[in-house]
């Protein structure tokens, strides 16, 4: 990706980046542009083990005037999918006691699970109150059950 690229509509899209000299997928949270360099930071979809720690994102950046730097390897992955931001009035963790209380019912143990369950559709939680769902055709489906099942209170279209 180019600085020139960097922009907030790129927000909750899907993405593979360099970390550790790995490819790695995630869901783009930030973008910014400052004075000198432009940077994307990137929720991995599963936590990344270097140095015995673990790394649940990390930021992809490059100089404005040059390009050099980390950006440049960043790529999005998924034009076609469909995202939303769903703020929750409860904390994730507190909905997935849901899960975790009456697994016989849900056959799963969290939110997480239980979203990337659907085909095709990935949940990454941003803060402890939102998360960033995107689907390539189940979106109408997922957006049916989070009203039915969760407390949801803002669902944002992304796209």
């Amino acid at each position: 990706m180019k600085t020139t690229e960097v922009n907030e509509s790129i927000i909750g899209k899907r993405c593979k980046c360099i970390f550790t000299g790995l490819m790695v997928t995630g869901v783009i949270e930030e973008a910014d542009i400052y004075e000198h360099t432009a940077e994307v930071k990137i929720r991995f979809d599963e936590p990344h083990n270097w140095g015995g720690e673990l790394y649940e994102y990390d930021f992809a950046s490059a100089r404005l005037h040059d390009e050099f730097g980390s950006l440049h390897h960043l790529e999005i992955i998924d034009d076609q999918y469909q995202t939303i931001r769903v703020t929750f009035s409860q904390t994730i963790r507190e909905i997935n006691k849901m899960f975790t209380n009456d697994y016989t019912n849900w056959q799963t143990v969290n939110l997480k699970e239980w979203i990337d369950n659907y085909e095709s559709s990935r949940f990454t939680q941003i803060d402890e109150h939102t998360a960033i769902i995107t689907s390539e055709y189940n979106m109408d489906c997922v957006k049916e059950w989070l009203a039915k099942n969760t407390p949801v209170r803002i669902i944002d279209n992304l796209n």
